[in-house]
């Protein structure tokens, strides 16, 4: 564990900072709640988005790509404490102190407007967080087993399929499509493609191993 704080968490916070401090340069104007939620959501969303590009470059490197690697899961804690941050900064930057007006219109009804469908998607997307942080520890993965635990952190797809729901309308809702297409796009297909590429690999493995298996002997 010692050896995870310093290799990892030492690692991942310094970039964190760095990445912040960029961030304060850019927009250090805006007031503490606005500059938190910004910050925290768009580092959350790159380092969320460089723990579904791992298992494709181990299998691009020939590396071995085991079912839990610490790295993994550090990084997954890591970017989604930032994202609960941010989740939760959010609720304080536009209707501050009319809370459930991010959920509910002045008639209390459920909202379906661009606004409302992007706090929904991040609220169903931090929930998943919660669980994926909730079980990314040796304690789980030993007494859920591989098939099981494994079937809980599948959740992540779901959550990244939310987080760029949540990100879609978020920016229609405000006008702000130029981030959309020069960020949002590029991140997510590149999620896209790294998940295919790994796909891919996996199933050119199975089918040489197989083949290799059916071939006779000398």
């Amino acid at each position: 564990m010692r050896g995870r704080l310093f290799k990892h968490y030492v690692l991942l916070l310094s970039a964190v900072l760095f990445a912040m401090l960029l961030f304060f340069i850019e927009r250090g104007k805006r007031d503490p709640i606005t500059f938190i939620a910004q910050s925290t959501g768009y580092i959350s969303l790159v380092m969320l988005a460089m723990i579904f590009t791992i298992g494709p470059v181990n299998l691009l490197l020939k590396n071995k790509n085991p079912v839990s690697a610490y790295f993994r899961r550090d990084a997954g804690i890591a970017g989604g404490s930032l994202a609960l941050i941010h989740s939760f900064a959010g609720l304080f930057v536009h209707l501050r102190g009319r809370m459930w007006l991010y959920f509910l219109d002045e008639r209390h009804h459920i909202r379906l407007d661009h606004f409302g469908l992007a706090n929904y998607t991040g609220m169903i997307a931090a929930l998943i967080i919660i669980v994926l942080i909730i079980t990314s520890n040796d304690y789980f993965f030993k007494k859920l087993q591989v098939t099981k635990w494994k079937n809980i952190q599948r959740m992540s797809y779901l959550m990244i399929l939310l987080v760029a729901a949540h990100c879609y309308f978020y920016t229609i809702g405000r006008d702000n499509l130029s981030i959309f297409f020069w960020f949002y796009i590029p991140l997510f297909m590149l999620i896209i493609l790294m998940q295919l590429t790994g796909i891919y690999l996996t199933i050119s493995s199975r089918y040489r191993r197989d083949r290799f298996k059916q071939e006779p002997g000398p």
